[in-house]
């Protein structure tokens, strides 16, 4: 697992050097290969968004945005049902509570807002705002 994290890291460093070359095609297979591998890895999800809208590739940029939503909301959900499942007594006295306060989502869940989502999701509708423009 070092080794992996460390070839992340090499990649990481590697597509920051290019982007600052502004060889941006290059730079976003970088940033694509971490995010490959670590598709939670904020910083590189953020470079290749930045990245694709240099090349004005705004429909790629939107993938990114949605991938990298997706993959923090995923990881969100997977963390909280452990919780859930490993302190179930607690849970189960605060649902009914929860419920009626209206802090769980249509799954269940607790409500989680998270202000890199929320950043993200104001970024996507900016680009999706440039894609009808171009239309």
């Amino acid at each position: 697992m070092k080794n992996k994290k460390e070839s992340a890291l090499v990649l990481y460093k590697n597509a920051r050097d290019l982007e600052f070359q502004k060889r941006y095609d290059e730079a976003a297979r970088e940033y694509a290969a971490i995010l490959k591998s670590y598709p939670l890895h904020i910083d590189a999800s953020n470079r290749l968004m930045i990245v694709y809208r240099k090349l004005k590739a705004y429909r790629k940029e939107v993938a990114v945005i949605n991938k990298a939503i997706s993959a923090h909301e995923k990881e969100t959900e997977k963390k909280q049902r452990a919780w859930i499942k490993s302190h179930q007594k607690i849970a189960n006295l605060t649902r009914s509570l929860a419920e009626t306060l209206g802090l769980l989502n249509s799954k269940g869940l607790p409500i989680y807002e998270n202000d890199l989502l929320e950043k993200w999701r104001r970024r996507k509708s900016i680009v999706l705002g440039k894609l009808e423009k171009i239309k």
